[in-house]
């Protein structure tokens, strides 16, 4: 038995022996139903057939969540990760997800704050704070929501401005001088005005992450955030609800941890690159040795470049590539809501603009293999209209949406050391060995604009039996142009000269035309005697989709505790565009749309006179052209590209409680479990050569493997008690677990190993609930586990998850 499978099992046998003494226990508590907008209007959770998991912002802050990646941690069948050490979080629902790491990939999940849909995830990265709730959506959404999406969707919900005046602080210190403070106010300004204003800040003082060659730390965090709300009455029948919204981000990102891949059943290294040779090759210094720059039994433990010489000038320059980001997400949202005597009309405007400068150390080494500096500019811009209204029997609402997004990108590759730069001199790989290439600029730009129209109804037919029916039509266009440029140092373009017989100069594009058809085409140029120069250019292309969705449900309520549903639904992607560095500009021709059809049967049944709720789903997955990364065949060698899948299948089934079986007794216990697939695909071979009629591609038979990031079990449980320590005080304990299985990182790559989180708490409160201080652990084992494995250039890097924290909360409402 391995230690993380005795782990989970201790857990769940504490959690069960915890449930048996509570079986003896009296005065059992009734659970308060939380209200849910899930389908666009106010109805409690256990009345709506679709699976949700949705946490109030008090349980939220209880449990100690502060991002997204924790809420992962309490939801079965979610998943955050990173595919690679470039800053952009990928979520996954039920194995539905895209492992691709560029800013200009939608994500599968739809993420919508104060029901805004922020399309890019690299958006949603922050602090979480002043949250009325979260709620997460399990399936096909696109009837009722901003975006259409193939997984789900996940809604933050803010707090609203109140008609009462309140205010409060929160403030943390813990491991790593790390110091919270989030504060609020929120109250009628005049007899038609309400304001709300929260601002959350965050700073450490030492970095987590350890240099395994030299003494240097790495992580500190310097993030801060503030929102404003005013609602306005309009009158007797519209209210106008105005937010701004503020983050600025200046700490340090987690560097990644190089491993020995022989480890896990892979080769030590992904390519050969500098210093290595210094390890593996005759006559090296440390030849036998192991490299100090491997790691894979401590979270702390990692390695990284603080500074690198760029020749893009010309001269020799510093250039700083230390792991951080400089940040900033700004926006403002204006929504109207109408009473047009039996209707409402709703209209929410908004915009956002997202911009960073980050630096990424991939390679998990002090050697610069795979460092990167991105530049993103990112805008969005949405208008969604609604119209609903409501009967005895019929909730209807029709509505129609418009997006406009703009993406534009610098992306600085340094790779000096790697087998394309000096890698291939110490090791003696031509060509590059010939001309090594040291460092690469990526731009691109993308424009995306999204209209939809939608409708959705909900017919109770009998007093048991409610209909609801869905429909979307979505218009798509994405407009896309980038290449990958020589710098300025003459690397890049001094070795496409000394391969092509080019005569390119520093700053040239970079990016082969080796199209079929194409005018440029290099070899088309060659044969007709053109000139080759001519075949390297930006690469401009557009996709357009348009595609219907839809959906049927059946509810039925046995009694009025007990909730079954059925549900089909469809949702799908649109395709999109490779950001990654280019060779050729056959890795940049677009990937298509992926479209998803789900079938699921569910259960929501309140017992034990309203003291337990039980809700299970069982559901299948007919997953068709998932997108997903795979090999692109270049003339430099087999590099990263994007690609469809077919045809995949998922199928799974997860259950979650929540028992409140005596007077401060509370019991949350969750699980989920996949079964998926990959039915059909022709992946490319990665012993794939690269020929100029594209005679050295070669596929194998990929069908049979599982989708990444779909561990087969998923478990998460709460256990609290509260009790009266002396008149006007109490006093309380908590403890949770996380369990996550196996899976691979990408589709037939790395694994990710199976893992268990523990944190507990102990907090003090007034009875009132005026204060309360907690001192808590989050990772209370000091659990030694990743949550993302890749390949880079040259090592295999995985990124850590923090180690063991610790600290205190003070919460105080005035």
């Amino acid at each position: 038995m391995s230690r993380n499978h005795g782990i989970r099992l201790g857990a769940l046998a504490g959690a069960i022996a915890l449930c048996g003494v509570a079986m003896t226990a009296t005065a059992a508590q009734q659970i308060e139903e939380v209200v849910v907008t899930a389908q666009k209007h106010e109805e409690g959770i256990n009345d709506v057939g679709v699976t949700i998991n949705a946490f109030t912002g008090d349980r939220l802050k209880e449990m100690g969540v502060k991002s997204a990646e924790d809420v992962a941690l309490h939801t079965p069948g979610l998943t955050v990760n990173e595919s690679f050490s470039l800053g952009v979080p990928v979520y996954t629902i039920r194995g539905v997800g895209f492992q691709d790491y560029n800013v200009g990939a939608s994500s599968t999940v739809g993420l919508y704050f104060d029901e805004v849909s922020l399309p890019y995830s690299v958006m949603t990265r922050g602090a979480i704070f002043d949250v009325e709730r979260v709620e997460v959506l399990k399936g096909p959404q696109g009837d009722l929501y901003g975006r259409n999406t193939t997984a789900g969707s996940i809604n933050f919900i803010s707090k609203k401005p109140t008609d009462e005046f309140e205010a409060g602080f929160s403030t943390s210190y813990g491991r790593y001088k790390t110091l919270e403070i989030e504060a609020f106010a929120s109250g009628p300004l005049t007899d038609s005005a309400r304001g709300r204003v929260a601002i959350k800040k965050v700073d450490s003082g030492n970095g987590w992450q350890k240099s395994l060659t030299r003494n240097d730390t790495l992580g500190e965090q310097d993030a801060g955030a503030v929102r404003g709300m005013l609602e306005l009455d309009l009158g007797e029948s519209a209210t106008l609800l105005l937010n701004a919204h503020y983050v600025k981000d200046e700490g340090e990102n987690a560097a990644s941890t190089a491993y020995d891949g022989r480890e896990f059943g892979l080769n030590e290294f992904n390519l050969p690159y500098t210093p290595l040779d210094q390890y593996r090759l005759p006559g090296g210094a440390h030849l036998g040795e192991t490299p100090p720059w491997y790691s894979t039994n401590n979270n702390s433990a990692a390695d990284w470049t603080n500074t690198t010489i760029t020749r893009r000038n010309g001269a020799p320059e510093e250039v700083d590539i230390r792991p951080q980001r400089d940040n900033d997400l700004k926006g403002a949202s204006a929504r109207l809501d109408w009473e047009l005597g039996e209707m409402t009309l709703t209209s929410i405007t908004a915009y956002d603009k997202f911009e960073r400068r980050e630096a990424f150390d991939a390679d998990g080494g002090a050697y610069v293999d795979s460092s990167n500096i991105n530049t993103s500019e990112l805008e969005v811009f949405s208008q969604e209209l609604r119209l609903s209204g409501q009967t005895d029997n019929l909730l209807w609402i029709a509505g129609l949406f418009y997006s406009d997004d703009t993406v534009d990108e610098w992306y600085n590759y340094y790779m000096g050391d790697s087998l394309f730069g000096r890698g291939s001199v110490a090791w003696g790989v031509p060509p590059f060995q010939f001309a090594p290439i040291l460092e690469l600029d990526t731009l691109y730009s993308q424009d995306t604009t999204s209209k939809a129209a939608f409708g959705h109804v909900e017919w109770n037919a009998t007093d048991k039996v409610r209909l609801t029916v869905g429909l979307r039509y979505t218009e798509e266009e994405r407009d896309w142009e980038g290449c990958t440029y020589d710098t300025g140092d003459g690397s890049l373009a001094g070795f496409l000269n000394f391969a092509f017989g080019t005569s390119l100069t520093p700053g040239s594009c970079g990016t082969v035309d080796d199209v079929p058809g194409s005018p440029n085409n290099f070899f088309t140029l060659l044969g007709s005697g053109g000139n080759p120069n001519d075949a390297f250019h930006p690469y401009v292309d557009s996709i357009k989709t348009q595609k219907w969705m839809g959906k049927v449900g059946v509810d039925y309520a046995f009694t009025d505790d007990v909730l079954a549903y059925f549900t089909v639904s469809t949702g799908f992607k649109s395709g999109g565009f490779n950001g990654a560095n280019s060779n050729a500009q056959t890795q940049l021709i677009p990937y298509k749309e992926e479209q998803l059809t789900s079938y699921e049967l569910g259960v929501k049944a309140t017992l034990l006179e309203g003291s337990m709720q039980l809700n299970a789903a069982t559901f299948f997955y007919d997953y068709e052209d998932k997108q997903e990364q795979d090999i692109a065949v270049t003339f430099v060698g087999n590099i990263g590209g994007l690609t469809n899948v077919p045809k995949s299948e998922v199928k799974g089934a997860e259950v979650e409680l929540r028992w409140l079986p005596a007077d401060g007794l509370s019991v949350d216990l969750g699980a989920a479990w996949l079964d998926t697939e990959v039915k059909e695909w022709e992946a490319v071979d990665p012993t794939s050569t690269w020929a100029p009629d594209g005679s050295g591609i070669k596929y194998l038979d990929a069908s049979g493997i599982e989708l990444a990031m779909s561990p087969e079990w998923q478990y998460n449980g709460t256990i609290g008690y509260e009790w009266h320590l002396t008149d006007g005080l109490m006093m309380g304990v908590a403890w949770d677990f996380s369990y996550k299985d196996a899976t691979s990182a990408r589709l037939a790559e790395q694994a990710v190993e199976d893992y268990t989180v523990m944190n507990a708490r102990v907090h003090v409160a007034s009875e009132d609930g005026k204060w309360r201080t907690t001192v808590w652990s989050n990772n209370i084992a000091d659990e030694d586990y990743f949550l993302a494995a890749y390949a880079a250039n040259g090592p295999f890097g995985r990124v850590n998850a923090m180690p063991r924290t610790y600290g205190v909360t003070l919460d105080y409402n005035f």
